[in-house]
Protein backbone atom coordinates (compact mmCIF):
# COMPACT_ATOMS: atom_id res chain seq x y z
CA UNK A 1 0.00 0.00 0.00
CA UNK A 2 1.44 3.29 -0.76
CA UNK A 3 0.17 6.90 -0.28
CA UNK A 4 -0.45 7.84 -3.89
CA UNK A 5 -2.95 4.85 -4.00
CA UNK A 6 -4.98 6.46 -0.82
CA UNK A 7 -5.35 9.87 -2.71
CA UNK A 8 -6.37 8.22 -5.33
CA UNK A 9 -9.10 6.41 -3.81
CA UNK A 10 -10.36 10.06 -2.23
CA UNK A 11 -9.95 11.53 -5.42
CA UNK A 12 -11.81 8.91 -7.21
CA UNK A 13 -15.02 8.86 -4.94
CA UNK A 14 -15.07 12.49 -4.69
CA UNK A 15 -15.83 12.71 -8.63
CA UNK A 16 -18.45 9.82 -7.85
CA UNK A 17 -20.17 11.92 -5.63
CA UNK A 18 -19.22 12.14 -2.02
CA UNK A 19 -19.34 15.45 -1.02
CA UNK A 20 -15.87 17.24 0.32
CA UNK A 21 -17.64 16.34 3.95
CA UNK A 22 -17.78 12.78 3.48
CA UNK A 23 -14.14 12.51 2.16
CA UNK A 24 -12.84 14.56 4.98
CA UNK A 25 -14.61 12.18 7.40
CA UNK A 26 -13.02 8.93 5.45
CA UNK A 27 -9.30 10.60 5.38
CA UNK A 28 -9.67 10.94 9.00
CA UNK A 29 -10.73 7.34 9.66
CA UNK A 30 -7.68 6.09 6.89
CA UNK A 31 -5.62 8.38 8.56
CA UNK A 32 -6.19 6.47 12.21
CA UNK A 33 -5.88 3.29 10.77
CA UNK A 34 -2.56 3.48 8.75
CA UNK A 35 -1.38 5.25 12.12
CA UNK A 36 -2.16 2.12 14.08
CA UNK A 37 -1.22 -0.04 10.80
CA UNK A 38 2.54 1.45 10.89
CA UNK A 39 2.89 0.52 14.44
CA UNK A 40 1.83 -2.77 14.13
CA UNK A 41 4.15 -3.62 11.15
CA UNK A 42 1.52 -4.03 8.36
CA UNK A 43 2.50 -1.02 6.10
CA UNK A 44 5.15 1.30 5.53
CA UNK A 45 5.64 4.41 8.09
CA UNK A 46 4.65 7.61 6.43
CA UNK A 47 1.19 7.05 4.99
CA UNK A 48 -0.47 8.04 8.35
CA UNK A 49 0.75 11.52 8.27
CA UNK A 50 0.52 11.95 4.95
CA UNK A 51 -2.77 11.75 4.52
CA UNK A 52 -4.62 15.09 3.94
CA UNK A 53 -8.33 15.81 4.68
CA UNK A 54 -10.25 17.77 1.87
CA UNK A 55 -10.50 21.29 3.24
CA UNK A 56 -14.37 22.30 4.65
CA UNK A 57 -15.03 25.99 3.75
CA UNK A 58 -17.83 28.20 5.87
CA UNK A 59 -21.48 27.87 4.76
CA UNK A 60 -20.36 24.49 2.62
CA UNK A 61 -22.96 22.37 4.10
CA UNK A 62 -26.05 24.96 3.29
CA UNK A 63 -29.17 23.13 0.98
CA UNK A 64 -28.80 22.55 -2.42
CA UNK A 65 -31.51 21.31 -4.54
CA UNK A 66 -33.20 20.74 -7.84
CA UNK A 67 -35.88 23.99 -8.17
CA UNK A 68 -39.19 23.23 -7.98
CA UNK A 69 -40.35 23.29 -11.56
CA UNK A 70 -37.64 20.68 -12.23
CA UNK A 71 -38.81 17.97 -9.31
CA UNK A 72 -42.10 18.54 -11.75
CA UNK A 73 -40.42 17.28 -14.15
CA UNK A 74 -38.94 15.03 -12.98
CA UNK A 75 -42.19 13.60 -11.12
CA UNK A 76 -43.59 13.61 -14.90
CA UNK A 77 -40.77 12.02 -16.59
CA UNK A 78 -40.64 8.75 -14.55
CA UNK A 79 -43.27 6.85 -16.33
CA UNK A 80 -44.04 3.09 -17.55
CA UNK A 81 -45.42 -0.04 -15.97
CA UNK A 82 -42.53 -1.76 -14.96
CA UNK A 83 -41.73 -2.74 -11.32
CA UNK A 84 -38.52 0.01 -11.26
CA UNK A 85 -40.42 2.64 -12.82
CA UNK A 86 -43.54 2.14 -10.46
CA UNK A 87 -41.61 1.99 -7.46
CA UNK A 88 -39.44 4.58 -8.20
CA UNK A 89 -42.58 7.08 -9.11
CA UNK A 90 -43.62 6.37 -5.36
CA UNK A 91 -40.08 7.03 -3.75
CA UNK A 92 -39.47 10.30 -5.96
CA UNK A 93 -43.57 11.42 -5.00
CA UNK A 94 -42.44 10.84 -1.32
CA UNK A 95 -39.46 12.13 -1.22
CA UNK A 96 -40.61 15.66 -3.16
CA UNK A 97 -43.70 15.84 -1.52
CA UNK A 98 -43.03 15.56 2.22
CA UNK A 99 -39.39 15.68 2.04
CA UNK A 100 -38.93 12.49 4.37
CA UNK A 101 -35.00 11.84 4.47
CA UNK A 102 -34.05 8.21 3.53
CA UNK A 103 -34.03 6.28 6.41
CA UNK A 104 -37.43 7.01 6.93
CA UNK A 105 -38.33 5.78 4.00
CA UNK A 106 -36.69 2.35 4.11
CA UNK A 107 -38.58 2.45 7.61
CA UNK A 108 -41.87 2.41 5.73
CA UNK A 109 -44.03 -0.30 6.65
CA UNK A 110 -47.07 -1.96 5.14
CA UNK A 111 -49.19 -0.80 8.53
CA UNK A 112 -47.94 2.64 8.10
CA UNK A 113 -51.20 3.55 5.50
CA UNK A 114 -54.26 4.01 6.97
CA UNK A 115 -56.21 3.96 3.75
CA UNK A 116 -59.62 4.49 5.35
CA UNK A 117 -58.41 8.14 6.32
CA UNK A 118 -56.02 9.00 4.16
CA UNK A 119 -53.03 9.05 6.72
CA UNK A 120 -49.61 7.40 6.59
CA UNK A 121 -47.09 7.71 10.01
CA UNK A 122 -43.40 8.29 9.47
CA UNK A 123 -41.13 7.26 12.02
CA UNK A 124 -38.20 10.27 12.08
CA UNK A 125 -35.00 9.40 11.61
CA UNK A 126 -33.22 12.41 13.74
CA UNK A 127 -35.96 13.43 16.25
CA UNK A 128 -37.19 9.96 17.21
CA UNK A 129 -40.93 9.44 17.34
CA UNK A 130 -43.73 8.95 14.61
CA UNK A 131 -45.62 11.41 12.93
CA UNK A 132 -48.71 11.60 11.24
CA UNK A 133 -49.24 12.61 7.66
CA UNK A 134 -52.51 13.39 5.49
CA UNK A 135 -52.39 11.42 1.84
CA UNK A 136 -51.75 13.42 -0.97
CA UNK A 137 -53.73 11.59 -3.85
CA UNK A 138 -51.45 11.60 -6.45
CA UNK A 139 -48.94 10.26 -3.73
CA UNK A 140 -51.56 7.77 -2.65
CA UNK A 141 -52.12 6.67 -6.17
CA UNK A 142 -48.23 6.00 -7.26
CA UNK A 143 -47.75 3.84 -3.93
CA UNK A 144 -50.90 1.99 -4.38
CA UNK A 145 -49.84 1.25 -7.82
CA UNK A 146 -46.25 0.34 -6.72
CA UNK A 147 -48.30 -2.63 -4.24
CA UNK A 148 -50.68 -3.88 -6.80
CA UNK A 149 -48.66 -4.23 -9.94
CA UNK A 150 -44.95 -3.96 -8.54
CA UNK A 151 -44.37 -5.29 -4.90
CA UNK A 152 -42.85 -8.57 -4.60
CA UNK A 153 -45.24 -11.20 -2.60
CA UNK A 154 -42.96 -11.61 0.31
CA UNK A 155 -43.66 -11.88 4.14
CA UNK A 156 -41.60 -8.84 4.85
CA UNK A 157 -43.93 -5.68 6.22
CA UNK A 158 -41.50 -2.96 4.48
CA UNK A 159 -42.92 -1.29 1.99
CA UNK A 160 -40.26 -0.92 -0.61
CA UNK A 161 -38.41 -4.09 -0.97
CA UNK A 162 -35.64 -4.98 -3.85
CA UNK A 163 -36.75 -5.91 -7.43
CA UNK A 164 -35.31 -9.45 -7.19
CA UNK A 165 -34.69 -12.10 -5.25
CA UNK A 166 -33.55 -12.79 -2.23
CA UNK A 167 -35.87 -9.71 -1.33
CA UNK A 168 -35.07 -7.30 1.54
CA UNK A 169 -36.17 -3.50 2.17
CA UNK A 170 -34.23 -1.16 0.32
CA UNK A 171 -31.02 0.56 1.25
CA UNK A 172 -30.07 3.88 1.24
CA UNK A 173 -27.84 3.53 -1.62
CA UNK A 174 -30.55 2.46 -4.43
CA UNK A 175 -32.79 5.11 -3.30
CA UNK A 176 -29.56 7.26 -4.35
CA UNK A 177 -29.75 5.69 -7.22
CA UNK A 178 -33.41 6.08 -8.00
CA UNK A 179 -33.15 9.91 -7.20
CA UNK A 180 -29.74 10.29 -9.21
CA UNK A 181 -30.95 8.22 -12.30
CA UNK A 182 -34.50 10.12 -12.37
CA UNK A 183 -32.84 13.46 -11.92
CA UNK A 184 -30.55 12.39 -15.39
CA UNK A 185 -33.47 11.35 -17.28
CA UNK A 186 -35.06 14.37 -16.37
CA UNK A 187 -31.98 16.63 -17.42
CA UNK A 188 -31.67 18.37 -14.44
CA UNK A 189 -28.37 19.51 -13.83
CA UNK A 190 -27.38 19.99 -9.63
CA UNK A 191 -24.16 19.25 -8.14
CA UNK A 192 -26.42 17.54 -5.34
CA UNK A 193 -28.73 14.28 -6.72
CA UNK A 194 -29.58 12.39 -3.73
CA UNK A 195 -32.25 12.33 -2.04
CA UNK A 196 -31.60 14.49 0.60
CA UNK A 197 -31.48 17.39 -2.49
CA UNK A 198 -35.39 16.60 -3.34
CA UNK A 199 -35.68 17.14 0.47
CA UNK A 200 -34.08 21.05 0.24
CA UNK A 201 -36.20 21.44 -2.61
CA UNK A 202 -39.24 20.90 -0.85
CA UNK A 203 -38.22 23.09 1.93
CA UNK A 204 -37.41 25.78 -0.92
CA UNK A 205 -40.08 25.53 -2.41
CA UNK A 206 -42.46 25.51 0.53
CA UNK A 207 -40.38 28.68 1.88
CA UNK A 208 -41.09 30.50 -0.98
CA UNK A 209 -44.33 29.84 -1.28
CA UNK A 210 -44.69 31.45 2.08
CA UNK A 211 -45.06 29.01 4.52
CA UNK A 212 -43.90 29.47 8.34
CA UNK A 213 -40.49 28.37 9.52
CA UNK A 214 -42.97 26.34 12.20
CA UNK A 215 -44.80 24.48 9.31
CA UNK A 216 -41.65 23.88 7.04
CA UNK A 217 -40.30 22.59 10.47
CA UNK A 218 -43.06 20.30 11.50
CA UNK A 219 -43.38 18.78 7.91
CA UNK A 220 -39.18 17.77 8.00
CA UNK A 221 -39.72 16.48 11.04
CA UNK A 222 -37.21 18.79 12.26
CA UNK A 223 -36.68 19.27 16.44
CA UNK A 224 -35.40 22.54 16.83
CA UNK A 225 -36.72 25.74 14.58
CA UNK A 226 -33.21 26.38 14.38
CA UNK A 227 -32.52 23.31 11.91
CA UNK A 228 -34.99 24.73 9.88
CA UNK A 229 -33.49 28.41 9.40
CA UNK A 230 -31.01 27.21 7.64
CA UNK A 231 -33.14 27.01 4.27
CA UNK A 232 -33.85 30.95 4.66
CA UNK A 233 -30.04 31.20 3.27
CA UNK A 234 -30.18 29.44 0.39
CA UNK A 235 -32.36 32.19 -1.76
CA UNK A 236 -31.29 35.35 -0.43
CA UNK A 237 -34.12 37.43 -2.50
CA UNK A 238 -36.50 35.32 0.12
CA UNK A 239 -34.76 37.05 2.99
CA UNK A 240 -36.87 40.10 3.44
CA UNK A 241 -40.53 37.83 2.78
CA UNK A 242 -38.93 35.65 5.78
CA UNK A 243 -38.52 38.54 8.22
CA UNK A 244 -42.29 39.49 8.19
CA UNK A 245 -43.19 35.32 8.53
CA UNK A 246 -45.11 34.37 11.57
CA UNK A 247 -42.37 31.61 13.30
CA UNK A 248 -45.46 29.80 15.57
CA UNK A 249 -44.49 32.18 18.77
CA UNK A 250 -41.12 31.15 18.80
CA UNK A 251 -39.85 34.43 18.76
Amino acid sequence: MRLRDVDDFLIFKGANGWSRKSAHGYADALRSFFRYAEKRGWCKSGIGEGITSPRIYAQEGLPEGPEWKDVQRLLKVIKGNNAAALRARAVLFLLAVYGLRSGEITRLLLSDFDWRSETFTVNHSKRGGTQKYPLQREVGDAILAYIQKARPRFSCQNLFLTLKPPYRTIGSSALWKITSRGMQSAGIRCRRRGPHSLRHACATHLLEQGASMKEIGDLLGHRDYRSTSIYAKVHLQQLRRVADFDLGGLL
